[in-house]
């Protein structure tokens, strides 16, 4: 296995700019994932990285050694494509064993019929079928080696395409939207099994999907894209808890982030419908921003609550309830996360007062960068002035 860095990579089609510089550094052993919205240009990235496309400047280089102008075959990367690219007429162990063939046979040993008498063919043929077998056990899919791909299911499928990636032993696994023609039970189990596989292999994954949940239960690092260039590459956790700038909250964690309307006082004070709150941005001036509150930072309260409105529509998932409020004056409802046992205070068209804790919230400038530097004006930020 090896490291991977890419070095401010551009792309361009045509007049278009997909990739703006992007860089990114993947450890050896690492599960990157890259996430963003459908364009952002993350499977254009991919294939870059794996030979398929050329970059218009930039870098790739795997174990320090720069790839430019190798080809795809020659840099001894693995992918696994969305549409698993398995071969009809063969069988599940002849498809794995596709490309160790590739790799290790010649032309003539190759042949159908009189490959396997040239000589050191049988050999070869030994000791790729120990492969297969091995690989296939590891996925569990011993028991399918002599079906056709078009007696599998989807998620046979899509292991059979990972025994093809595994056999090749190589420097890194690029993963294009694996899991997204499986259906919903099928993408939970699979990607604990991709999870499993590389925690057991060790080997460095770089995994492609636009969808966050797919990121966040896989990766050790999540590098969210958008607009053609990486905006935050960090653990999922600070991602989710700490994103930089304003784009990443919003498309990071389900439901969406609640954003609310904020100015600015010349001091840098933050107020939110026309009521002051006890936070400052420090080093800020007069203007407006963005205050962002996950639906677990709000909280139920009484009739004096800063925020009251009524609630439109609840999702009951069984342990948890999210609920859609209302609230006079903002663009949107906000999204709160409650318990099963306060179903019955939620009912539809309920007038609800809510409150937040300050400490739990996100602010951001007017250009969606977030502000850090805040200072709280009390000990109890939960409160309104």
């Amino acid at each position: 296995m090896a490291e991977l860095s890419i070095e401010n990579v551009t792309k361009r089609f045509g007049e278009t700019d997909v990739l703006k510089g992007v860089s990114l550094h993947v450890g050896d052993g690492e599960f990157v994932s890259l996430v963003g919205p459908s364009g952002c240009g993350k499977s254009t990235l991919l294939r870059i990285i794996a030979g398929l496309d050329t970059q218009t400047t930039g870098d790739i280089r795997i174990g320090g050694q720069s790839v430019a102008g190798r080809r795809a075959a020659d840099r001894n990367l693995s992918m696994v494509f969305q549409s698993y690219a398995l071969y009809p007429h063969l069988s599940v162990g002849e498809n794995i064993a596709v490309p160790l063939r590739m790799r290790r046979m010649s032309g003539a040993q190759r042949l159908p019929l009189v490959g396997r008498f040239m000589p050191g063919a049988r050999g070869l043929h030994a000791r790729i079928g120990a492969q297969v077998r091995d690989a296939a056990q590891m996925l569990e899919i011993g028991h399918l080696l002599d079906r056709k791909p078009g007696q599998l299911s989807g998620g046979q499928r899509q292991r059979v395409a990972l025994g093809r990636a595994l056999v090749r032993d190589p420097a890194a696994f690029l993963l294009d939207e694996p899991l997204s023609n499986l259906d919903a039970k099928l993408r939970v189990q699979t990607r604990a099994e991709i999870a499993q596989l590389h925690r057991r292999l060790q080997a460095t994954f770089v995994y492609v999907t636009h969808d966050q949940v797919e990121a966040m239960t896989m990766s050790d690092r999540i590098a969210v894209m958008m607009g053609g260039r990486i905006l935050q590459c960090a653990a999922p956790a600070v991602v989710y808890e700490d994103p930089d700038r304003i784009e990443v909250a919003e498309f990071i964690g389900a439901p969406k982030i609640n954003i609310l309307p904020v100015e600015m006082t010349e001091e840098g004070r933050l107020s939110l419908l026309d009521r002051a709150l006890d936070i400052v941005a420090v080093g800020q001036g007069r203007g407006v921003g963005a205050l962002g509150l996950r639906p677990e930072a709000l909280q139920l309260a009484g009739p004096d609550a800063p925020l009251r409105g009524h609630v439109v529509h609840s999702e009951n998932l069984g342990a948890e309830i999210f609920v859609q409020i209302d609230v006079p004056g903002l663009p949107e409802p906000l999204t709160l996360r409650a318990l099963p046992e306060q179903r019955g205070a939620l009912a539809l068209g309920t007038p609800v007062g809510l409150t937040f804790d300050l400490a739990r919230a996100l602010v951001f400038g007017s250009d969606g960068a977030r502000l850090r530097h805040l200072r709280f004006l009390t000990a109890t930020t939960s409160e309104v002035a």
